[in-house]
């Protein structure tokens, strides 16, 4: 067993969530752990016989699976709420810094080209890198007259001339000022568990500059101490709900690339790859019925509405329409059909494809139905190739347009009208702030459903407002019968019970009849629109999308059980 026990000297830990910073990020995730190792190992003697020792103990550790954790519970650590405050900023000087914002979108063009075009791109970067050089040389060299710009800089690096920018300082505090990393079924080598020992020993924070530790290899009993007022945090990719950041081979050398990159001055984000965790030590409950859509938050590409109309809950067809298009504009020739949702000679799909899917508002006491943002839901299992042509596709749609601040993150633009636009912003991988734009929100376990979004029927089932009670009772049935058919369509039990109503079943929604036409084309034959509840006989997971409209975001279910009361 190799394990490693972090005693938080301070009786806190200061770190922010790696999707919202003004969140901590609890329990601590272990790429963290290795990122202050392989700072540690740096800040040695790189090059030694020791520090070579250090780096082949290292590049064992990265190539481990994702350890235990063994923390206090997250309700069991206090959380400061974040203030945002603003304080000088470090990253200054007399030095102007040189322009590479056209090498980085050369090199983003080089990587998404196809073979064909890549010895010309290849050349241009080539010209930029170089140029990139000279202006650096030249920022660097020893200016030949003092000028009223160097005066200015050389004002600004002074503490109480700086500027001033806004941070957040979330931080926890745990019952257990302590925790650990554990990796059970590992037994490291001798020289690589000693060669640990001394970077956890010369390690002296973890996250913010303010978490100070005291940092060792620990043995069995000395975990065992910790077992009464914490819990295990364990991988999990079936049931775990919680995203923690691990590493894979290669992590070394990705941190000490970026850090050439960076130099601990331009913004970076910490290399890692996410895996799913659970709380808690019991072992998972069964394996509960899913749908073909993903419950995986890693097969959500989820945008929240950065500027532009608070959109209405019945525009939630012709948002998703629009976004498809947007997406097969930028999209490689041929559009994949996972994208397009046809065949290569026409027809629709019948493959599971990408459902664009508006989120509403209709969970908590603020649902109004207003849509929060739109998520690109992925078939489960969907083949490699088709994942890529999905993200590629995302990343040509992100570039398309400069984001609205030029320091910011890409955005994606959709014109809803000449004078109107939607700008969205791609939601950190994880777990957002907002209850509407989580995963989670729509794919958690629950017995019972309810329709955000109604459904579009399959097919007509008559009159349901005929004024002959027995027509009307017919025609019910036959909608039942077609919403127990979708269900099955998208692999999930067949349904305890399902009640078919022409008025709202949640908070913040619209009655069918206040929704278009579905489908827009008139072409095509329209659609009966109806809201549902569903029950089941033991909970299913989400996303549970329905009918005809179920890759258009129309016929989106919500869980409705109370978490509080569900058990499990």
């Amino acid at each position: 067993m190799l394990a490693v026990r972090i005693d938080l000297l301070t009786g806190r830990y200061a770190a922010t969530a790696y999707n919202d910073r003004q969140r901590v990020e609890w329990p601590p995730h272990p790429a963290r752990l290795f990122s202050a190792l392989v700072a540690t190992w740096a800040e040695g003697a790189p090059g030694t016989a020791e520090g070579d020792g250090e780096l082949a103990a290292l590049r064992w550790l990265e190539g481990q699976p994702a350890p235990e954790i063994v923390a206090s519970p997250r309700d069991a650590a206090g959380v400061r709420a974040a203030v945002t405050v603003f304080v000088p900023v470090n990253d200054v000087g007399v030095i102007r810094s040189a322009d590479r914002s056209k090498l980085d979108a050369a090199e983003r063009a080089l990587a998404d080209a196809p073979p064909a075009v890549r010895g010309k791109l290849d050349k241009e970067v080539g010209k930029l890198r170089q140029k990139l050089a000279d202006d650096t040389a030249r920022a660097i060299a020893a200016p030949s007259k003092f000028g009223k710009h160097d005066a200015v800089a050389a004002e600004q690096s002074l503490l109480e001339r700086r500027t001033r920018q806004p941070r957040a300082f979330p931080c926890a505090t745990p019952e257990v000022p302590a925790f650990a990393f554990v990796w059970r079924a590992a037994e490291p080598p001798a020289d690589v568990r000693d060669a640990l020992a001394r970077l956890a020993a010369r390690l002296v924070r973890l996250g913010h500059s303010s978490s100070l530790v005291h940092a060792r290899i620990a043995t069995p009993s000395v975990i065992d101490e910790l077992a009464p007022l914490t819990t295990s945090f364990v991988a999990d990719e079936t049931a775990g709900a919680l995203m923690v950041r691990w590493v894979g081979e290669g992590q070394v050398d990705r941190l000490v690339a970026a850090h050439g990159q960076h130099q601990q001055v331009e913004p970076r984000v910490l290399p890692a790859r996410f895996v799913r965790y659970r709380e808690g030590g019991a072992a998972p409950v069964r394996e509960l019925p899913v749908s073909v859509f993903s419950d995986d938050p890693r097969d959500w590409i989820v945008f929240a509405r950065a500027t532009g109309p608070r959109l209405p809950i019945t525009s939630v067809a012709g948002l998703s329409r629009l976004t498809r298009r947007a997406l097969m504009s930028v999209a490689d020739q041929p559009v994949a059909e996972v994208i397009s949702g046809h065949r290569p000679d026409g027809p629709a799909s019948e493959a599971p494809h990408l459902a664009i899917v508006p989120l509403p508002v209709v969970i908590g006491p603020y649902a109004d139905g207003a849509l929060l943002g739109i998520a690109l839901v992925l078939p489960r299992d969907l083949a490699a190739g088709d994942r890529r042509a999905v993200q590629r596709a995302v990343g040509h749609l992100e570039r398309a347009r400069p984001p609205i601040d030029p320091s910011g993150d890409p955005t994606v633009t959709l014109q809803l009208a000449p004078d109107s636009a939607l700008v969205l912003a791609r939601v950190a991988f994880g777990e957002p702030a907002l209850v509407t734009l989580r995963a989670s929100t729509w794919t958690r376990p629950s017995r019972r459903w309810a329709s955000a979004t109604p459904v579009a029927l399959d097919r007509n089932p008559g009159d349901l407002h005929h004024s002959d009670p027995a027509a009307r009772a017919r025609a019910f049935d036959a909608a039942r019968t077609s919403v127990i058919e979708a269900i099955a369509r998208i692999g999930l039990p067949a349904p305890l019970e399902v009640d078919v109503v022409r008025s709202c079943v949640l908070p913040g929604t619209a009655k069918p009849r206040a929704y278009p036409r579905f489908p827009i084309d008139a072409r095509k034959p329209q659609r009966v629109l109806v809201h549902v509840r569903v029950s089941f006989a033991e909970p299913v997971r989400g996303p549970i999308l329905l009918g005809a409209g179920r890759y258009h975001g129309v016929g989106l279910l919500a869980p409705v059980d109370d978490a509080r009361t569900e058990g499990a």
